[in-house]
Parts: C-alpha cells; structure tokens; sequence
C-alpha cells in the first residue's frame, strides 16, 4: 500500500462541542515479573492473504488483497481465538462494505462499479507475552479513481489468555490524555488545521475517544486503536471510517489520525489492567515472517495507476 502525504487534511467536523467530564485517573499498577506466566519464545507469526480478483459472485468488479497475521508454534486453545481477532480486524472494511452488506450498504451496492481493499499488516512489537499488529487499509466501496479511503485500526493480544486490549482497557481517557494526543498531533506538524491546540480542539477529540460525539457518529465510524512500536513506545490514533450514508460526498482520504507518544509520558493515565504487567516484563520474543506469494492490488497496489492520477488532480 502506497503511504501518502496528505495534503488534504481540513475536515470540517471539529468544531464545539459541551464540555465532557473528565475521568478519574487511576494509577498505573506494577507487579513483579515473578507473579506472571512465563510466556513463549520461540512462536511464528506467519503473514497470509485473502485475494480475490474478479470473481463472478457480483455485477460489479471485486478485487482484495487482504494480509493477516497468522500465530504458529503454540500449543493452546488460545490460538484458534487470537488468530480469529486478527482476521476478522483485517476483513473488517471487506466485511462491512462487501461480504456481509447490511440494508444501506446493499443498496449503494446498486451503484457500485467495482470494490476493491487492499489491507497490509505488520507487527511491530512481540514479546513473550504481548503481540501488536497494526492494520494500513486503502479501500474504494464503490469507484477507486473518485472513492479511495485510507484508514488504520490495530489489535494487542495476550498470548495467554487471548485478551485484545483495547484502548480503554489500558489507560484512563479524559481531558488531560486529550490534550496530550493533541499537542503531539499538533507538534507532528502531520494534520495541518485539522487539529489545533485550544480547548474546542481537545473537547472534540475527546468525545472521539468516548463514543460521546452523536452528531459525527452519524455519519462517520469512530474508532480508536494504538500499537507499540519496535522500541515499546506507543502509536495511538483514531480513524473516522465513512458510513454508507455518506460515502459518495466528496470526503477527506486519508480517515484516521495518528499520533507516536512515547511511553513514559502516559504513566500518569495507566490504569490498573493487566496489561501493564505483561507490557513491563516484554522482551522481544518470536518470529514474523511475510507472505512469500502475496499478490499486489491492480486497483490500490502501490505501482496503481490510480494513484497518479489522484496527484494529478490534487488529492
């Protein structure tokens, strides 16, 4: 998948909004490496694909390149689930816009000329105890010359007990963890207007991270994730995926908004989830290893045409 620079970025949805109420901060908890599992060492982390190019089950044209992380090498009944949360996250898109379409989508469908996603993933961070991936996705619900959406989402599994941590799960989301992410956003220099430091800007994101924000919910999925990077910082962002209400508006590209935060400085919003133990005792552990046959999007591969021709005409 192509990494663009946005240029686009001014998105009209953050604007003022009531004052959410902050969170209690809960302190980080800290435990012995002692009082954890062992963990596993010498596991695989085999990438695969789902590819389909022009099958005849549509009217329309359908080409998917989706990777997915495959967990190999260990002998639980944990896998099969760890295995499933990762495919399921990577088809996520695939599944909402094509193989299980609810009524709205199915009648955009009508419309539709081809659909094609093309999801790339990769694991930054794996420890004995711990597995982040983190998902990149172009996909194009109905043209992928005038309808192209780039998004990100992420997973973090516990190779025990098969738990994905979420975001909330980990750390405690109020005003102040609001107006970190912003200032860091800000400073990143990656968003342009879109993300300002003043209190609109930071109660608006806020209610992003809480699923507080009605009115944009309407109309766009809002949903936060984070992965670790190779050095155990943290990479925390939310996307703002398009619904079928709306897709055929003329819409920013790039839907999510990502922000590195190097871990000492959420210390202060920690909460007390396990996650924080196993996160403390990591050491790099296991394998990855890429998909040997994975085919390119004719579509949305990075050697696509239609990537000249969205520079062409200013996206």
């Amino acid at each position: 998948m192509r990494k663009r620079t946005n240029t686009n970025r001014c998105f009209g949805m953050l604007v003022r909004i009531a004052p959410v109420g902050a969170l209690l901060i809960i302190g980080g908890c800290t435990s012995s490496k002692e009082t954890l599992p062992s963990g596993y060492q010498d596991y695989k982390i085999q990438k695969g694909q789902y590819f389909v190019e022009y099958s005849e089950k549509y009217d329309y044209w359908d080409v998917l390149t989706i990777e997915y992380p495959v967990l190999q090498d260990i002998e639980t009944e944990q896998v099969a689930a760890i295995n499933d949360i990762f495919y399921k996250m990577a088809m996520e898109k695939v599944n909402y816009w094509h193989l299980e379409p609810d009524t709205e989508v199915k009648e955009l469908q009508k419309e539709y000329s081809i659909f094609s996603s093309d999801v790339h993933c990769e694991v930054p961070y794996h420890s004995q105890h711990l597995v982040s991936v983190h998902f990149q996705e172009a996909y194009a619900p109905i043209s992928p010359v005038h309808y192209i959406h780039m998004t990100e989402r992420a997973a973090n599994v516990d190779l025990t007990t098969g738990k994905n941590y979420t975001l909330s799960d980990i750390l405690t989301i109020n005003e102040d963890f609001s107006k970190l992410w912003c200032q860091q956003a800000y400073a990143s220099g990656d968003y342009g207007d879109m993300i300002q430091e003043d209190d609109d800007t930071y109660q608006t994101i806020l209610a992003w991270f809480l699923g507080e924000d009605q009115e944009t919910a309407e109309n766009y999925l809002l949903t936060p994730f984070y992965y670790l990077d190779e050095n155990k910082d943290f990479v925390i962002g939310i996307a703002y995926d398009p619904k079928a209400n709306i897709v055929v508006n003329d819409l920013p590209m790039d839907n999510y908004i990502a922000v590195h935060i190097e871990s000492d400085l959420l210390a202060p919003y920690q909460t007390e989830s396990e996650f924080w133990n196993l996160y403390n005792a990591s050491e790099t552990a296991g394998t990855v290893l890429e998909c040997a046959d994975r085919k390119d999007n004719i579509w949305l591969g990075k050697e696509a045409g239609v990537w000249d021709y969205l520079e062409s005409h200013g996206r």
